[in-house]
């Protein structure tokens, strides 16, 4: 990748082309949307064929991708740019699913009064997870740890 530091660009700019090269050297052919948000910048992957080996499992090829053109931006715009890499609106998709999920235990929880786990979670993740079942009385929940950074969420009758 070029560095050209020389010209000024918009940072969005800098983003799709950063996102671009990298899809480039991946053999794959997609859109990409940049859209400045109030807490940084998002751009979204749109490669249907390609959007699984994208993503990876659990989002762990998205995550490091959007590791890799973090550095990159930071690198050509000569500042840090809080940036949300997504492929076909899969985060948002997986934050909803979380929810969802969260709910479901919640009420088998206050159905049966007996402790459930979750799969093992990210921080970011468990975040989610916390602010929705706070939500929701007659159940506390809590973590305890799992394999590597990932803990397990265990929801119990209060």
């Amino acid at each position: 990748m070029v560095e050209n530091k020389n010209e000024t660009k918009p940072i969005n700019e800098i983003i799709q082309e950063v996102v671009k090269e990298f899809l480039s050297y991946l053999g794959v052919k997609a859109k990409v949307d940049v859209k400045e948000e109030k807490n940084g910048y998002y751009a979204n992957i749109k490669a249907k064929p390609y959007a699984g080996l994208l993503i990876g499992k659990r989002g762990a090829n998205l995550k490091a991708l959007q590791y890799l053109v973090r550095l990159v931006v930071k690198k050509r715009a000569d500042h840090f740019v809080p940036l949300i890499l997504d492929v076909s609106g899969y985060r948002m998709r997986r934050v909803n699913f979380l929810k969802k999920k969260a709910l479901a235990v919640a009420k088998i929880v206050l159905e049966t009064k007996k402790e459930m786990a979750l799969d093992q979670l990210t921080d970011k993740e468990i975040a989610i997870v916390s602010e929705t079942l706070s939500q929701i009385s007659g159940i506390k929940f809590y973590t305890i740890k799992g394999t590597g950074n990932k803990k397990n969420v265990i929801v119990a009758p209060q």
